[in-house]
């Protein structure tokens, strides 16, 4: 003898996925609308970000300079700008040569 098993109802198969959500602790949604869950459910990205960048101090080179100005302390950035731009004059890629006054020459 076979057994016809008769496919659950609709009503039924609803009660058994709010019951699963409630069991296994998910949101019932049984039209499928979008509730943003997923994004919600994510571990947050503030704190990591805000790690991942160093805590500025608020003494600044230029502070301690104006404080003990008895020292002498090398500003590398503006030293090394400095021997690049003879480096490319060296090279003949500096800043062109000022154009000569034009009101000296006579009008014609």
């Amino acid at each position: 003898m076979s057994t016809l098993l008769r496919r659950p109802s609709a009503q039924r198969l609803r009660q058994l996925l709010k019951a699963s959500c409630e069991v296994f602790q998910t949101v019932y949604n049984p039209d499928n609308i979008r509730t943003g869950n997923k994004i919600l459910r994510r571990k947050m990205k503030g704190p990591a970000a805000i790690s991942y960048y160093p805590i500025e101090s608020p003494v600044k080179f230029r502070h301690i300079r104006a404080a003990y100005p008895m020292f002498e302390f090398p500003n590398t950035p503006d030293e090394h700008r400095i021997a690049m731009n003879e480096l490319r004059k060296r090279k003949g890629k500096g800043p062109p040569k000022k154009k000569e006054d034009t009101g000296k020459k006579k009008r014609r």
